[in-house]
């Protein structure tokens, strides 16, 4: 038989077992909570605005210059495919939704010689924000130009050093502030980081839609596209 001391004793043994392991298995916990990957604070709070089969949520914009309403829009292969129609017309294609301060991101892949861009707080009369995607001959990655009021603002001759034409490449455009400041990434490098003043903003919407463009004009070979996916944005 057993004392009792005896049992005393192994029944703190056995509590201080119990409290060990819970410890242990607590500690553990913690630590692969600490060593795990974080969440990409990027991609927090972004919502699709593309659903890689229709158009829907997007349309042409039909209050721009005669000669910049035009362009054919389709969704091929899960993305937004744009040519010019007919030849030597284009225009854009805009959300039916209006934004002011976000982030953007998405795909592109433009062919050669294409010219196109993303346009940032679209008015009802095109005055808007481009970042220049002008996969052409003399043309720019991720300049700044104002149409139909100041033109441009910001060159980019390095842009083209980090895109690839008719391939994938990944886009990242913040805009924020007014006057706006505006970063564009490309394939994770920054390309631009252009700070608007009151005078280079004049005349342009504070809000506006997102498009995208097939630009009019002759140098476009029939048959290239200008191509947008995953397309997505947060609001901040």
């Amino acid at each position: 038989m057993y004392s009792t001391s005896r049992l005393e004793n192994l029944s703190t043994i056995f509590c201080l077992v119990i409290f060990a392991a819970i410890f242990f298995s607590c500690t553990a916990e913690v630590s692969h909570r600490e060593t795990s990957p974080p969440v990409e604070p990027w991609e927090e709070g972004f919502e699709s605005i593309f659903d890689g089969k229709t158009l829907d949520g997007w349309k042409r914009h039909d209050g721009l210059p005669e000669d910049n309403i035009g362009g054919r829009w389709q969704v091929t292969d899960g993305a937004i495919a744009g040519d010019q129609d007919p030849p030597g017309r284009g225009g854009l294609l805009i959300t039916t939704q209006k934004y002011r301060d976000y982030i953007l991101k998405l795909e592109v892949n433009i062919d050669y010689p294409v010219d196109s861009g993303i346009f940032l707080r679209v008015g009802e009369t095109g005055r808007s924000h481009q970042v220049t995607l002008d996969n052409r001959e003399g043309g720019q990655i991720g300049a700044i130009y104002l149409p139909w009021t100041q033109g441009g603002v910001m060159e980019s001759p390095e842009g083209m050093e980090h895109f690839t034409s008719s391939e994938w490449q990944d886009v990242e455009i913040r805009i924020q502030g007014e006057p706006a400041h505006i970063q564009f990434r490309l394939n994770g490098h920054l390309v631009t980081d252009f700070q608007h003043t009151e005078e280079t903003t004049k005349g342009n919407p504070t809000e506006g839609y997102i498009a995208v463009q097939v630009h009019p004009g002759g140098g476009w070979i029939e048959g290239n596209k200008a191509r947008f996916r995953d397309i997505r944005v947060k609001e901040l």
